[in-house]
């Protein structure tokens, strides 16, 4: 006995309009280092050192000033940073030339330049480069996890 083909209306699927293009994509991480380098600039020349530790450092973070101990922490870097600010910053120009990425971790490596205008002095610039790891974070964001610089002047 042959067997009955019985056929079962289809339910019409709903057709969902597609994204714009690009729309929800994580951003790349070059495009995100690009935009924390800038936040970095701007809060860092409004000479607000909490601002720049929130929107760049992991809460894990380690800094790595030339002739110093490492600064482990948000608490610890923002009072270094601060320091720094206090002593007379007038300016800060971050340039990451290369950077790379590979699942979640990416580095940056550039050029730094700080200028201090100590009080009743002259200007004083400081050239220098530097070296920064970055590690994707839960909820996908970027934040910077280890950070070495140092000058290009002769030690004194």
């Amino acid at each position: 006995m042959a067997k009955k083909s019985v056929k079962k209306p289809m339910k019409k699927m709903a057709r969902r309009k597609s994204a714009p293009k690009g729309a929800g994509r994580p951003e790349s991480a070059a495009a995100t280092i690009r935009r924390l380098d800038a936040e970095f600039m701007r809060a860092a020349n409004a000479l607000d050192a909490g601002a720049v530790v929130k929107a760049f450092y992991a809460r894990d973070a380690v800094l790595l000033p030339p002739n110093s101990p490492a600064v482990e922490g948000h608490d610890g870097i923002r009072q270094m940073l601060q320091g720094i600010m206090d002593g007379g910053m007038s300016s800060m120009k971050l340039e990451t030339t290369t950077i790379a990425s590979a699942g979640d971790l990416a580095y940056g490596r550039g050029r730094y330049s700080l200028t201090m205008q100590p009080p009743g002095g002259a200007p004083v610039t400081d050239v220098g480069k530097y070296v920064v790891v970055y590690r994707r974070q839960p909820g996908g964001t970027w934040r910077a996890v280890a950070d070495i610089f140092n000058s290009d002047q002769p030690a004194q």
